[in-house]
């Protein structure tokens, strides 16, 4: 009883209990200015990658890597992050995160070569693994759970409109050439980000660790990481490499090593109960529809934004700030889905809105498709962006909500940090696959071989909009 006692008046928790209204606003914009950072660096750098190839002469599987690569490594990262969080401290691991951020930020726009950079991205990830699960935790341990919904609606507008807005300044960032450094610059703006969110979370964010610390599952963790990569590698390296035997033997031991995967799972948390994932999430009928509808909806907007780069920079001849400008009515029509149409379909038709985003998204991608046939139709070409915003705004928030809303309080956490991995290895996955098809065959000497290749992608990006509906279907009648 006295060990509880003194794992609670040590814990982050008691700590924050005497902060005034003020003191938690202004931590509240610490850790959010993280959070936004972290949104940021996940698109702002696929506008960046046609400079990136001409400037290091980088080959196509190498400009994937540097997309992928940060989302794989945050993604197999995430849950160990946040049991760190929970065994260290919040606010020690957040300081690490966003220290060990910023510092590869800068180690990606210092780059001097292809390799450089692709070893770069993969260790932002990582400390983003770190950050970012402590910004969750932190408002948990800051906020009465009746004053967490407006602070999570804040975060779920910043979510969506950070994400859609990453092209938009990395566009306009690449253009202003500022001292002549191009396309670095889209990763140096972290620099000054990142020194004010470390700052200030020193100063304000309470010290203490989780109530209940939890081990870190190492080898959970390591068996996640050689499987993703026995997937991820062969998509990205394979077209390239004539698909040598060795890499198709990778993506086939993908299958016995996440069978591998499972079993240490299903005995990690029989024997000492803190598995990486608790096996029994699964079991959860919405737990288990919305994982696989996220593993079909969110590939869509990764994938769609790196062959739109191609099309319209490569294709078409566009600018960077160019680009940047035809990428702002996704950040616009993320902001009607998320603020405006959302909440009012949601009153209405509950969990069938993510229905209705998936349909727009899907008209969205059809329309697209008229707009790069023959000359470059900038209405349709907007309207389909707006489109694909909305999309974004209307299936992003319902299908978290969905899927988290019937799990039991105690394993909120674990659950909420399986999600956002599930959702950064579909944007990985998306990036793979439509790259995959993509550059399959593509002849660039060809008249309009962009424009053709993205048709060529179409049919998969709209076959996962079908499975990912009959998966929202099945989620509504639940």
């Amino acid at each position: 009883m006295n060990e509880a006692v003194s794992s609670a008046e040590g814990s982050a928790h008691h700590a924050a209990a005497s902060y005034s209204h003020r003191r938690r606003t202004l931590a509240l914009i610490a850790v959010a200015l993280a959070f936004v950072i972290d949104l940021l660096d996940t698109t702002i750098v696929n506008v960046a990658v046609p400079s990136i190839g001409a400037t290091l002469h980088a080959p196509k599987a190498a400009l994937e890597w540097i997309v992928a690569g940060y989302a794989t490594a945050f993604a197999v990262l995430l849950i160990v992050g946040g049991r760190l969080g929970d065994s260290h401290g919040y606010r020690r691991m957040f300081l690490a995160g966003i220290a060990a951020f910023t510092a590869t930020s800068v180690a990606c726009g210092l780059a001097p070569d292809t390799l450089s950079l692709q070893v770069a991205r993969l260790l932002q990830g990582a400390s983003a693994a770190l950050m970012v699960p402590q910004v969750m935790a932190l408002v948990q341990v800051m906020y009465p759970p009746e004053e967490r919904y407006k602070v999570y609606t804040v975060f779920g507008f910043l979510g969506g409109f950070s994400a859609a807005l990453g092209p938009i300044v990395g566009g306009l960032l690449i253009d202003a050439d500022w001292l002549g450094l191009g396309w670095r610059l889209t990763f140096l703006v972290n620099l000054p980000l990142g020194l004010v969110s470390l700052v200030a979370g020193a100063l304000l964010l309470p010290p203490g660790r989780g109530v209940h610390p939890v081990a870190v599952d190492l080898r959970g963790a390591a068996l996640s990481v050689v499987v993703l990569f026995a997937l991820l590698t062969p998509l990205i390296e394979g077209p390239s490499r004539d698909w040598p035997a060795a890499l198709v033997l990778m993506l086939l031991a993908a299958v016995p090593l996440g069978w591998i995967t499972w079993r240490h799972l299903l005995k990690r948390q029989a024997r000492h109960g803190d598995a990486l994932v608790d096996p029994a999430l699964f079991r959860l009928r919405k737990v288990s529809l919305g994982l696989l509808c996220t593993l079909c909806v969110n590939p869509i907007m990764p994938g769609y934004l790196l062959v739109m780069t191609f099309a319209l920079q490569t294709g078409r001849g566009l600018t960077a700030a160019q680009m940047a400008y035809a990428c702002a009515p996704i950040a616009f029509g993320a902001m009607t889905g998320i603020t405006l149409l959302g909440p009012r379909l949601n009153r209405r038709i509950g969990v069938r809105t993510l229905l209705a985003g998936i349909v727009v998204s899907a008209l969205s991608l059809v329309l697209c498709a008229f707009a790069l046939d023959g000359a470059l139709s900038w209405p349709l070409l907007l309207a389909a962006q707006y489109g694909m915003g909305i999309g974004l705004g209307l299936c992003g928030p319902q299908l978290s909500f969905a899927t988290l809303r019937d799990v039991p309080v105690a394993s909120a956490g674990v659950a909420a940090g399986l999600l956002t991995t599930v959702q950064q290895v579909a944007a990985a996955f998306g990036v793979a696959l439509a790259g995959l098809v993509f550059f399959h065959g593509l002849d660039a000497t060809a008249v309009g071989a962009y424009q053709r290749a993205y048709l060529h992608v179409l049919p998969l990006l709209l076959g996962l909009l079908v499975a990912g509906a009959a998966g929202a279907v099945l989620l509504a009648r639940c």
